[in-house]
């Protein structure tokens, strides 16, 4: 295969993976290799980004942010988390509770 070929040409025998540098990519790379192609390595990256919120902490260091307006966007976020929480455990409660015949 000729992504075998390119890999025994840019990477010696010893070395399956460049030697990592510490730069911001060093977290969204994925290697090709024999059994992922580029289709399955993009994916691969996509789900890296979407775990890691890279997306939203671009947009979010995009512009400055006021001390004030940010330490009212993180309380904001606090509470729909606790929120989000708290809602699913009572939908669990009421899920067991039906199934129990109430």
């Amino acid at each position: 295969m000729e992504s075998d070929e390119f890999l025994k040409k840019h990477y010696p025998t010893g070395q399956q993976e460049p030697p990592l540098r510490t730069r911001p990519s060093t977290g969204r790379t994925v290697h090709l290799t024999s059994n992922v192609d580029l289709a399955k390595a993009l994916k691969q990256l996509d789900f890296q980004t979407k775990k890691n919120k890279t997306r939203r902490m671009f947009q979010l260091q995009r512009f400055h942010e006021r001390p004030g307006k940010k330490r009212k966007r993180l309380n904001s976020e606090r509470w729909r988390a606790r929120f989000k929480d708290g809602f699913k455990a009572t939908v669990q409660r009421v899920q067991e509770l039906k199934n129990q015949g109430w």
